[in-house]
């Protein structure tokens, strides 16, 4: 039982991510210029690469392939994703609001990995 929980665990996780950078790449014209909390854009290419880790670690988790390498993939994403468009401590009040949500949601979803790997 333990397996099989694991194993749907892993596929819808690795669906979710995968989903998600479909979407991305489906909407990448609308995407750019991605402008980050600091005013910046990131270079096309840059967020091509960042949909391309959604894909591919996505697929590979919901293939149980390469699982800890697809699992570090995205942690990372998610780590500069939240940095980069999440940073809670650049806004105050309502305008907040958003970013502390998305950043538990990231947090989550890091930890998620982190079961994940432990789980290999």
């Amino acid at each position: 039982m333990d397996e099989t929980l694991i194993l749907v665990g892993r596929v819808v996780f690795g669906l979710f991510f995968l989903i998600a950078g479909l979407r991305n790449f489906a909407g990448f014209k609308d995407r750019i210029p991605s402008m980050t909390n600091y005013g910046w854009p990131l270079p096309p290419p840059i967020v091509a690469l960042g949909f391309a880790i959604q894909l591919v670690g996505g697929a590979l988790l919901a293939l149980g392939l390469f699982v800890d390498w697809a699992a570090l993939a995205l942690i990372a994403f998610l780590g500069l994703a939240t940095g980069l468009y999440h940073n809670l401590f650049r806004f105050e009040g309502k305008a907040r609001d958003p970013h502390l949500y998305l950043t538990l949601v990231n947090i989550t979803l890091a930890s998620g990995l982190l079961m994940i790997m432990g789980a290999f």
